[in-house]
Formats: structure tokens, C-alpha cells, sequence
């Protein structure tokens, strides 16, 4: 039975990870500090081979990573096209700091894990073409502090690789999706817009029926986006056939125009209305106009493809987010 620490397994991305190992007979303990939502009462906690402890991954002791076969590092902060511009300092420090830390007790204490580093579609975001994992290391270099990091972060990896022998496994997920994550909520209950990733946002702004309906800029920048079920298997199948020292995308078959995502998404929570319009916000100053991308080498090395569409991932998004206006309950 191979056991895994989740470093920050109990966000959005790591909670569907969790399941699917679990569900696949590995062992997981999960640290996480509930830093985004607060504490999150996750259906797996009373899993006989699940564990959990609360703290910042910077006050676990290396000791804590001792007989683990697997360190997954997800904790990060992460948010939408406004969280990253508001706290930008704080990003490129914090995300820094966890990682090399992380790296650091896994190396000491368990120095024949694998590490596996959650990067992001964002180091990608001046590419104006679908883009492979040999881009990531052939492109201009990102201009936002998250994008910057989270390349910056795999040059940690592959640097303790290099001089340490840290194995590594780079996932770069495009756009997460699907139950679970919510649009950013203030203590007084309001609601900041692009805080949040783009679907849940939109989601919630379709239940008020926002009118106009903003959207940043002119609603024809394009993304690639996946369900979180996707990336889970798609992580689980690494760790099956025990792949390390190599990097992958993990994109969903779903690319859309902001624009026609917000209409799509409108008629689906509102069939009766018809779209109120844009307003358009300004948008950021490095707005990302274009990120798509291919997951050939996923298919090819891994078998796998991804399986949700976004009418499925609307659905699972709209369910939660109902269920959260009504019950305030995550």
C-alpha cells in the first residue's frame, strides 16, 4: 500500500486527488491549513486510510515526511485574474516559501519520494498557440507573479533534482473546474468577482441574474478548461505506473471564449431569459488573452483522456453553488 502526504490535499484540486487515491487503495494524509473557505468537512475524513493534520506545510517538522512514498505539493495561493493582481508580493513569496520547504523536508526525511509539484497552465501565459510541455521551457517568460512562480517553482524542482536527486513529477492542470469551489465571499457577505476562478464566478452571477453581466474586457480571451475528476485520474495513473522525473499537461476538451462561455453558462441556469448584455470591466494589465492546451503526451505515456464536457462541469458547478445559497454550507 503506497502512502502519500497531500500537501494542501484538502483544497480543490487535492480533494478530488484524495478520493481517487483512496478510492484506488492508497493510504493519504492530508495537511492543510483551511487558509481560502475555512475548515472544510470533506466526505473522506472518515476513510479508514485517510488521515489529517492541520497546520501550514512551513511548521511541519521533516520528520513528518519520514515513510512516504509520495509528496504531492499543492498548497499554493491560487485565485482568479484579481486575486492574482491584488496580493502579488504575497503569492510569489508565500507559494515560494511552502514549495522550497516542502522540497527540503522531503529530501531530508524521505529522499526516495516522489515529489510531485502542482505548476499551472499560467507559466504558459504569453504563448498565442495551443501549447505542449516543451514550451514551458521555450516561451517568453511569464508577466504575472503567479505565472512567474509557479515557473520559477519548476525550476526548484528540476534544480533539487539535478543537484540532490529529488524525483519529481511536474502536473500542470489547465483551468480546474466542477463542484466545490465557490465564488469569493467578503465577511459582509459580498461577493468579489474575479477573485475566484472564472466558472464559479459566472455561475453565481447567472443564480442573482446579474444585469448587465460583467465580464473583463472584451469576453474573446480563450481558455482551456478541466474537471477536476479528469486531473485526479490523470494524477492516480502517474502514481499507478510510477512515472517520475517528467512533466505533464493535463487539459480537458473544452475551449471556449470567455464571452461564450458567460452565455452558455446564462442559458443554462436561466432558460426562460434571455442575456442581459455585457458590462465590460476593465480588464487587468496582463490579461491573458490565449491559453489552450495539448495533452499528447498524457494520452501517449499515460493512456489517458480526459472525460467531462462542459455541459457536465456546468451542471456539477451549478449543484454546489445552489446548494451553498441555500444552506451556506460548503
Amino acid at each position: 500500500m503506497a502512502k502519500v502526504l497531500a500537501l494542501g490535499g484538502a483544497g480543490f484540486i487535492g480533494s478530488y486527488i484524495v478520493r481517487e487515491l483512496l478510492e484506488h487503495g492508497y493510504e493519504v494524509t492530508v495537511v492543510d491549513n483551511f487558509s481560502k473557505y475555512g475548515f472544510i468537512n470533506h466526505d473522506f475524513y472518515s476513510h479508514p486510510r485517510f488521515h489529517l493534520k492541520i497546520k501550514d506545510v512551513r511548521a511541519l517538522y521533516p520528520a513528518e515526511f519520514k515513510g512516504y512514498d509520495y509528496v504531492l505539493c499543492l498548497a499554493a495561493l491560487i485565485g482568479g485574474i484579481r486575486y492574482f493582481h491584488k496580493i502579488p508580493y504575497q503569492i510569489a513569496r508565500d507559494n515560494t516559501e511552502i514549495l522550497a520547504y516542502a522540497i527540503d523536508c522531503t529530501l531530508a526525511a524521505a529522499p526516495e519520494a516522489v515529489f510531485v509539484y502542482f505548476s499551472s497552465s499560467m507559466v504558459y501565459e504569453r504563448m498565442q498557440r495551443p501549447v505542449n510541455e516543451e514550451d514551458a521551457l521555450n516561451q517568453p517568460v511569464p508577466i504575472t507573479n503567479y505565472g512567474m512562480q509557479k515557473l520559477f517553482g519548476e525550476f526548484l524542482v528540476r534544480g533539487a533534482h539535478q543537484e540532490f536527486g529529488l524525483n519529481y513529477l511536474i502536473v500542470r492542470p489547465f483551468n480546474a473546474v466542477g463542484s466545490g469551489e465557490l465564488p469569493e465571499v467578503t465577511a459582509e457577505g459580498h461577493v468579489e468577482f474575479g477573485m475566484a476562478h472564472v466558472i464559479p464566478d459566472f455561475v453565481y452571477k447567472a443564480l442573482i441574474k446579474q444585469t448587465p453581466f460583467e465580464i473583463f474586457g472584451d469576453g474573446e480571451q480563450v481558455r482551456t478548461f478541466t474537471h477536476a475528476k479528469d486531473i485526479a485520474e490523470a494524477v492516480r495513473i502517474m502514481l499507478d505506473k510510477n512515472v517520475k522525473n517528467d512533466d505533464f499537461n493535463i487539459c480537458g476538451d473544452n475551449t471556449y471564449k470567455i464571452g461564450d462561455l458567460a452565455r452558455k453558462i446564462w442559458a443554462k441556469v436561466n432558460p426562460d431569459f434571455s442575456f442581459p448584455g455585457f458590462k465590460h470591466l476593465p480588464a487587468p494589465p496582463a490579461d491573458v488573452r490565449f491559453r489552450i492546451g495539448v495533452s499528447e503526451k498524457a494520452k501517449k505515456v499515460l493512456g489517458w483522456e480526459p472525460r467531462y464536457n462542459m455541459d457536465y462541469i456546468i451542471e456539477d458547478t451549478l449543484k454546489f453553488i445552489k446548494h451553498w445559497t441555500e444552506t451556506g454550507q460548503k
